[in-house]
């Protein structure tokens, strides 16, 4: 007997996952996000409401790779995602026309051999990672642009018809237009003819050791979501008062707390709001202790003082269109061959929008 279960994305919206649950949905299939780590928004607030409720869920990764370094980096932020939540279900590659008419616009035509590759690149690093790795194809992809006999991993066939064309698929998506109660609109609709399992109850997922902060996070949900609590988050990065994070702050979620360095020296491009965020205060508290009265002017190599307790996890920077490696290097007061030390970069050349790089 096959279970019945829904795939979701922002395109839903806010989902009243309780409904769902009630209206007898057994699983759930998340999109993770697409292309080069850009976080589907809401992610987490589906991810965290399923974990509590018990709902088993998997992640998909909407593809616009157009060779297989970047499915493989793909796949490395699927996983990211996954280790954050207890997950049984597939870490599912999502190529589609979509994909092909994206790595045209880059002078890349994606035929049968190179599809077959990303989808060979994407699962291995998922099963690698200890995960169930599974690959999504409609009839006509299934057709012409995967090479099956190459690929021994769970399919996820899409077809909205009364009954497949096909067989042997793990999961089938069998319409678009799904009414599920707790969801406005319609969403996709699915049979899975595999179980692969809930998760062993346990407090939660084990924290990473940094988290950056996301538009609309609270540090109580942070905590909730890792199974922490809001004064060690608190502890941990210095923050005086729990509502104020900001997007892009990286917080500590792990570890002892240790001694800091009590002053800063301002850089080029620095801001004093983005100080305090780096060290987990307001820019109010840096004005008063430093007795600043314009926050608007701060110079480089102006020296600083910090509150007792402020705590650093590093700094970090999402990479824009347009941007080079050399270009942040410069505005960072750093080197090209500082960043790629940090972040593993072979070619400094090839650096891609909304990948987040340490800058110290």
């Amino acid at each position: 007997m096959a279970l019945i279960g829904i795939d979701v994305s922002r395109y839903q919206g806010n989902i009243d996952w309780n409904q769902v649950k009630n209206s007898g949905i057994s699983f759930a299939m998340l999109r993770g996000g697409y292309g080069q780590n850009n976080i589907d928004p809401y992610f987490h607030q589906n991810a965290s409401a399923c974990q509590k409720l018990g709902i088993p869920f998997g992640i998909y990764w909407f593809s616009y790779a157009y060779n297989t370094q970047m499915a493989a980096q793909e796949a490395e932020y699927c996983t990211a995602l996954a280790k954050q939540y207890q997950i049984t279900w597939p870490l599912a590659y999502d190529l589609e026309y979509d994909t092909i008419r994206y790595a045209a616009q880059n002078g890349v035509t994606i035929n049968k051999n190179l599809a077959t590759d990303m989808v060979i690149a994407f699962c291995s690093k998922i099963k690698a990672s200890g995960y169930i790795p599974m690959y999504y194809s409609n009839l006509d992809y299934y057709r012409r642009m995967f090479d099956t006999g190459r690929l021994p991993y769970d399919l996820w066939f899409a077809q909205y018809a009364s009954e497949p064309s096909i067989t042997g698929m793990s999961m089938w998506q069998y319409t678009s237009t799904g009414k599920v109660p707790g969801i406005s609109g319609d969403c996709d609709k699915n049979y899975s003819y595999k179980d692969y399992g809930k998760p062993s109850p346990s407090p939660g997922p084990s924290a990473p050791v940094e988290y950056t902060v996301l538009p609309g996070d609270t540090l109580s949900e942070i905590a909730l979501r890792f199974g922490t609590t809001v004064s060690r988050i608190a502890q941990l990065n210095g923050i005086t008062d729990p509502n104020k994070i900001y997007p892009g702050q990286v917080l500590r979620l792990t570890g002892s707390v240790f001694p800091v360095p009590t002053t800063y020296t301002v850089k080029s491009g620095d801001t004093l709001s983005q100080i305090a965020a780096r060290f987990g205060t307001t820019y109010q508290i840096l004005a008063q202790l430093n007795g600043i009265s314009d926050p608007d002017k701060i110079y480089p190599g102006q020296q600083l003082k910090l509150p007792s307790g402020s705590q650093s996890g590093g700094q970090y920077y999402t990479i824009r269109p347009g941007d080079t490696l050399s270009g942040i290097a410069a505005h960072y007061g750093t080197t090209v061959s500082r960043l790629q030390s940090l972040n593993n970069i072979s070619d400094p050349n090839k650096i891609y929008a909304g990948t987040r790089i340490r800058i110290n």
